[in-house]
């Protein structure tokens, strides 16, 4: 099998093929995304690889986002062989720490023959689930500023990032990068006191999911998290894009505000940690 590695040129064109789909969060919106990501230095890099010359058919491809001595791998296929798409995975010889993201349940036995591929015990793998939810275009309200005239809801600005960074809980020594690159290429929303700081925030992730909600401990229970979803639901909207948040199992209180918001639980997901293996 002769793998293809598919030209930048040539990515909206994948991303296209998606486009049936705008609730799958490894389809046109991961694409689109990175089809407009600005690097932050030479070292970082986006390579996508696809089985082979046939990929504007099945749409087959894995996509490699190189930052910062990490990898994060997304794939997808629509109608390809999950068998070339698995050994496409196993071909890719990578020597430094990743993450294989958001990939769904049928994905599962592919990123598990790329675990027994490194040699590794299956029993050893964990594949951490989160839970997709989708707000139906019908319930994003008309966004209204003056809902509480008290704060102020906008855009973060790049000074933030040191803050959201501070309060992430998958935070480590290079994840402000990652920020940064979320918050650079993607809308965002901060709600603000009426001194300009940061009460509560809310990314949007390369998946183009709702991501990295947070309101400080002291201003909870005020309803400030539920404004900066709302608020970028809205924008999210005004772009063409379907509004969609993923959440882990055991954020049972995220869970409750979504639901409360409207959002309808649609998928799970999965991701998995690939240490580096000699």
């Amino acid at each position: 099998m002769e793998f293809k590695l598919i030209e930048k040129s040539q990515w909206p064109k994948l991303r296209d093929l998606y486009a049936n789909d705008r609730t799958n969060l490894t389809g046109y919106d991961l694409i689109e995304y990175f089809i407009n990501y600005i690097p932050s230095s030479q070292s970082e890099s986006i390579k996508i690889h696809t089985t082979d010359k046939d990929w504007t058919t099945h749409g087959s491809y894995i996509l490699i986002h190189y930052l910062v001595g990490k990898a994060y791998i997304y794939l997808d296929t629509i109608e390809g062989s999950l068998e070339d798409l698995g050994n496409l995975l196993c071909s890719l010889n990578l020597k430094v720490f990743h993450l294989i993201c958001g990939y769904g349940e049928r994905l599962k036995p592919l990123v598990e023959a790329y675990w027994l591929n490194l040699g590794q015990d299956l029993t050893r793998l964990e594949h951490q689930g989160t839970i997709v939810y989708h707000l139906p275009s019908s319930e994003v309200l008309s966004w209204k500023p003056s809902l509480n005239p008290s704060c102020k809801v906008a855009y973060l600005s790049p000074k933030h990032a040191e803050l959201v960074d501070k309060h992430w809980a998958y935070r480590s020594a290079d994840s402000l990068t990652l920020i940064r690159g979320f918050m650079d290429n993607n809308l965002t929303a901060g709600v603000f006191d009426i001194q300009g700081e940061p009460l509560a925030w809310c990314l949007r992730s390369p998946h183009g999911s709702l991501s990295n909600l947070h309101v400080l401990s002291s201003h909870r229970r005020k309803g400030l998290g539920s404004l900066a979803v709302r608020f970028l639901a809205h924008e999210i909207k005004s772009t063409g894009s379907e509004v969609l948040a993923t959440v882990v199992p055991e954020n049972e209180g995220s869970q409750k505000m979504f639901e409360k918001l409207g959002f309808k639980r649609i998928n799970t997901l999965y991701w998995a940690v690939i240490t580096c293996f000699s």
